[in-house]
């Protein structure tokens, strides 16, 4: 048999010839081709994405200044020199009047005084009665 014979009875019963075979898988093997290189390593253009590094962050610097002693004041004139310091009132009456919120202990701490000889010269026997508006005797303050 003739080859012309062998490839007409190959078309009759629907088997192409293998020329037009070859022609038709030629794209799909020329795609395939293009993947298969394209994905091995080493291969084309490689891309090298950076890490990305820590670096320390600046920070500002601050000035200290410290002040220097200036020179001392200017004398006063001679009459206000001469003026005799105030009286200290040790020796006068002193009172304080209740603030709200006020508390024994907190009055006695503020007036420096023992808070039970500021409630014995009141006479105040529950510290928790105190009057929003109350006069305290301050003792050891204009007593002899």
């Amino acid at each position: 048999m003739q080859r012309t014979d062998m490839l007409r009875r190959r078309e009759r019963i629907g088997i192409p010839a293998a020329g037009v075979r070859w022609r038709r898988l030629t794209p799909v093997l020329a795609l395939g081709a293009t993947l298969v290189v394209g994905c091995l390593p080493g291969r084309g253009e490689t891309r090298v994405t950076p890490t990305p590094t820590a670096s320390p962050t600046p920070i500002p610097m601050l000035t200290i200044v410290t002040p220097t002693p200036g020179p001392p004041p200017p004398p006063t004139s001679g009459a206000e020199a001469t003026k005799e310091p105030a009286p200290d009132n040790a020796g006068a009456a002193s009172t304080y009047v209740v603030q709200p919120g006020d508390t024994l202990y907190g009055i006695a701490v503020k007036l420096n005084v023992d808070p039970q000889a500021l409630a014995d010269a009141n006479g105040i026997t529950d510290p928790n009665a105190l009057q929003a508006g109350q006069v305290l005797t301050v003792p050891g303050r204009g007593e002899p």
